[in-house]
Parts: structure tokens; C-alpha cells; sequence
């Protein structure tokens, strides 16, 4: 394949063109070029070689049906066949999102906690969609992501390997984020998906391999059957409570033997049970995303700002200590939501639904440092209804007070009740 030159013309299916004007960046299927579309800058990857005719309907196809959701680079338009090859057009990436493999190797950091779990939900939201779809995504991995490290927002990229489920692409996918399954030989589909998901989480959260421990660091040399070995047939969990051949090693894997305790009893507990030897054996047990979603959505509501230190933290309300000062941390002021319990802490953020937008704010009454206050930051009107029946308005922006049997309608779907333990 010959490549790409400036102010060079490729032609699109359906009609049209895009013009050439710089390489963004290369890898192994192809090249990306910044093009212009109709005065509009775009992307084009441009595949090194001329990939069967399937391959091409199925892009084709998946540019007519277009995106699952928003949280998707998807292709846009499909080249004509031309020059030996073809290609798709996408959006740009924005210059804020950074590829995970910069979180990884702390070249970049989440802004806060409420990020980081931002960016999980984003991700879990988007396999959903595909899968509801009936797509299979069949290569995902760390590459597949770009994330905006201030707000936790996602894109995911690269959907050209993106098939109905039960199809196959050709593209297998990387060992450290294939299946066990597929490893060994098998057609990728939604549940292969879901231990990849799985995989990308636990990195996302702990900054480590899930099946990357003492047995990857003995191997003299990583080679095809080791990795068949490590991430295959012989797959160890870091954690497997009752395997401890590959345990983190100090001094090598530090970023997840600081966080392994850190983070909330449930995500440690989910992880151990996804990646238990029963589950890498049994593909359709596998956690779907939604539930993935309910359970981030849980810890998000465990995440409050300490009062002494200013930091954030998941607090376990067996033991409700900062886990930055350690200092103990007040949470008798609750918002009871349904089945859900939201922490009442200066400065803490609250999501009354499952979304990434924050919905309220906790604050201190000026003229009183003793009492709460909740803000509004939605766009629509709150009612607030006192024990003896009273019913005030709480405008967007406005503050209402944190007492103790205040009922709040936030919409029509969510009401709640504001606790006070010791009231």
C-alpha cells in the first residue's frame, strides 16, 4: 500500500471525498490521517492492506446503523475501494483525552475519585448499548479508549472490528485482554466482551494486570505459549484467595498493592468472584454490564469528602474513617434513596440517577457551621417537604437545609428522605 499524501483526494462511498492534510499517527492495521470533510477536519484511518470484501460490508453496514451511543468514535462514512486499499472516517479525538495506556503509566492521572468512576460507568454504559445492539466488539483492549482525565469521560475507538453477535472479524484480539476461552481458540462474542470489560476495569481501578503477578515476573521470556499459559489455560487471579502463586510483587506491581486495600470491600469481592476459576470456566456467568453499572453506581454513592482534611474517600460505614488523614468521619446526615444510602459530607457531590452529571452539592450554612445545606444543581425544580406537611420549592441553584425528615422530590422517579442518626 502506497501511502497517503498531502492535499491528495480519496473518494467515498455514496459520493463525496475527503482531502488529505497530515499523518496523526500509525499502528498496525493502518494509518491515520487528519482529512477535511465538506470544510469539516476529520479522521481517516486508512488500512495498510485491502481487507476481504466481508470486512468492508460489515464497516459499511455498521456506518449505515450508525453508533450504539455517544460514547463512541464511530465510522462515519467508508472510502471507495482505491490505491490498493480503503478506510473510514471518524471524528477527532478532542486534545483533553488521553489514551489509557497514559493512566497506566501515570504519564496521566484522574482529577479525583468521582473521575475514575465516571470513566467506569461511561465504559460499562457504552458495552451495553453495543451489546444491545447484538454487536460484539471482538478486540477490546487498552488502546480502545481515550479519557479526559479532569471529568472521567470516554471515547471508545477503533469499532471497525465491531460484528453482529455470533459473526467473526478475523481480528482475535490482544492476550492480556482475550478470554480464556478465546485464547484457546474459541469465536469472540459478548461474553468474551465481558471478561475483557472486566479486565479494562480492574486497570482502570488498580493500575495493574489482573493475571500479571509472581508468574509473570518469573518468566524468562514472554513468548506465544507463555502468554497462552498466563492468560489461558493456566490463568491466576493476583487475589485468588486460595491460589497464592502470583501474588503482586513489592516494588513492581506497587500501584495495585496500595490500592487492592483502598478501595471498597465490594469492588475487591466482585474481582475475586470475576476472575475465580469457576468464572473463567463458565463464559455465560459472566457479570453483564449493567450490573457492573448498579455496582459503580454504589461505590460512587460511598465516595465523600472528609471533613478534616478536604481529600475524598470511600468510607465504610462499619468503619467511617478517612482513608487519607484516617481521621473518623461524620455520617449520621444520610439521604435514603429508595434502597440507596447517600453520605451527607461538606463538599460532597451527590447522583441521583445513574448518569455522570452530579445532581446536588453539600455545603455548610454560613451563619450556621453546624448545619448542612443541599444545592440544586440540576435545571429542574426540587420539592421539599417538611415533617408537619410544609412544602417549599427549591429552585436550580437554590439551598435547602439537611434536617431530619425532610422528604425530597427530585423527579417524578426519584423521591428521598434525609436522615439524621442520632435525631
Amino acid at each position: 500500500m502506497s501511502e497517503l499524501k498531502f492535499g491528495e483526494k480519496i473518494s467515498l462511498l455514496n459520493g463525496g471525498f475527503v482531502t488529505i492534510k497530515k499523518e496523526l499517527g500509525r499502528g498496525g492495521q493502518g494509518i491515520v490521517y487528519l482529512v477535511d470533510l465538506n470544510s469539516q477536519p476529520k479522521a481517516l484511518k486508512w488500512y495498510h492492506n485491502s481487507l476481504d470484501q466481508a470486512f468492508y460490508n460489515n464497516l459499511a453496514s455498521n456506518v449505515m446503523n450508525g453508533a450504539p451511543s455517544s460514547a463512541f468514535l464511530w465510522p462515519e462514512r467508508i472510502t471507495e475501494r482505491q490505491k490498493g486499499s480503503f478506510g473510514y472516517v471518524m471524528a477527532l479525538r478532542p486534545q483533553n483525552y488521553f489514551e489509557f495506556g497514559n493512566f497506566l503509566l501515570a504519564k496521566k492521572s484522574f482529577k479525583s475519585f468521582q473521575a475514575m468512576m465516571a470513566a467506569a460507568m461511561k465504559i460499562c454504559n457504552g458495552f451495553m448499548m453495543l451489546h444491545r445492539f447484538g454487536y460484539s466488539y471482538q478486540d477490546l483492549n487498552d488502546g480502545n479508549f481515550f479519557i479526559d482525565p479532569d471529568t472521567g469521560d470516554v471515547l471508545i475507538c477503533d469499532n471497525d472490528n465491531v460484528m453482529p453477535q455470533g459473526e467473526k472479524s478475523g481480528i482475535m484480539g490482544k492476550a492480556r485482554y482475550m478470554a480464556p476461552e478465546i485464547v484457546a481458540g474459541g469465536i469472540p462474542d459478548k461474553y468474551s466482551d465481558r471478561f475483557s470489560l472486566s479486565v479494562i476495569l480492574f486497570m482502570l481501578f488498580y493500575a495493574n494486570h489482573p493475571f500479571e503477578g509472581a508468574k509473570v515476573v518469573a518468566c524468562p521470556c514472554m513468548t506465544e505459549a507463555y502468554e497462552k499459559k498466563f492468560y489461558g489455560s493456566e490463568a491466576v487471579f493476583i487475589y485468588d484467595p486460595n491460589n497464592k502463586t502470583n501474588l503482586p510483587v513489592r516494588g513492581i506491581h506497587q500501584n495495585v498493592i496500595r490500592r487492592w486495600p483502598v478501595m471498597p470491600a465490594e469492588l475487591r469481592e466482585t474481582f475475586i468472584r470475576e476472575f475465580s476459576p469457576e468464572m473463567l470456566k463458565n463464559p455465560q456467568s459472566r457479570m453483564i454490564e449493567q450490573n457492573w453499572g448498579k455496582l459503580i453506581a454504589s461505590l460512587r454513592d460511598k465516595l465523600v469528602i472528609c471533613p478534616h482534611c478536604g481529600e475524598e474517600t470511600f468510607i465504610d460505614e462499619a468503619k467511617p474513617q478517612c482513608m487519607n488523614c484516617g481521621r473518623d468521619v461524620d455520617v449520621s446526615r444520610r439521604l435514603k434513596l429508595g434502597l440507596r444510602t447517600l453520605l451527607l459530607t461538606n463538599g460532597t457531590r451527590l447522583f441521583i440517577d445513574y448518569d455522570n452529571t452530579p445532581d446536588a452539592r453539600v455545603a455548610v450554612n454560613p451563619q450556621d457551621r453546624n448545619m448542612l445545606l443541599l444545592q440544586n444543581l440540576t435545571k429542574e425544580k426540587w420539592t421539599a417537604e417538611t415533617p408537619s406537611g410544609k412544602v417549599k420549592s427549591v429552585e436550580p441553584n437554590e439551598f435547602m437545609p439537611v434536617k431530619h425528615g425532610i422528604k425530597v422530590g427530585f423527579n417524578a422517579a426519584n423521591k428521598g428522605e434525609i436522615i439524621i442518626n442520632n435525631q
